[in-house]
């Protein structure tokens, strides 16, 4: 018996309501998955933390996958992966064998896209509406975020013009005494 693949390859990824944890579904076709996230250098580092994880093929039997240092392993066919993913400081990070059509959620009070708080990677595109904000990216190996509370934008800024006000008073005090020096 043949498997059909899958029309596309999905992941969906969805933060939790206190922003401590990452649900995430797959569908895919194929026989592996990866579970890493960059190291200090860049490298893949497997994921250890990673709870609830339950594959399940095309038929509805649960698969047991061969997990070796973070490539989960299987037989090839179509799939579905739920897992999840404590997040640390902000950042989700999805990376994979093949491409895929990914969608991050995000609820409200967070959200992603500020160039000092929070960046998106190549080929996402924010959409918010009233309750969350997502993220989709369309057919990729990786997918990454950092988000953040929405109120840390305005204090971003407060903190950012104080020090602007701060430095032309500096500014303002030196070009006067250097003014009274030529005076002299």
């Amino acid at each position: 018996m043949l498997a059909v693949p899958a029309a596309a390859n999905t992941a969906d990824f969805t933060v939790s309501e206190n922003g401590t944890v990452l649900y995430a579904e797959a569908e895919f076709f194929g026989s592996s998955y990866l579970l890493v996230t960059p190291g200090i250098l860049g490298e893949d580092v497997a994921l250890e933390t990673v709870s609830s994880l339950t594959l399940i093929s095309e038929d509805g039997t649960v698969v047991e996958p061969k997990n070796t240092k973070g490539t989960l392993t299987f037989p090839e066919g179509n799939y579905t992966l739920t897992y999840e993913v404590p997040i640390s400081a902000g950042f989700v990070y999805a990376k994979f064998p093949e491409f895929f059509d990914v969608t991050i959620t995000l609820p409200k009070p967070y959200t992603t896209g500020n160039k000092i708080l929070g960046t998106v990677s190549s080929g996402g595109i924010i959409k918010e509406d009233a309750e969350k904000t997502v993220v989709p990216f369309n057919q990729t190996k990786v997918a990454s975020l950092t988000f953040y509370e929405d109120n840390r934008e305005p204090i971003l800024y407060a903190f950012l013009a104080g020090w602007l006000v701060v430095l032309s008073l500096a500014w303002m005090r030196y070009r006067k005494i250097k003014k009274n020096r030529m005076k002299i």
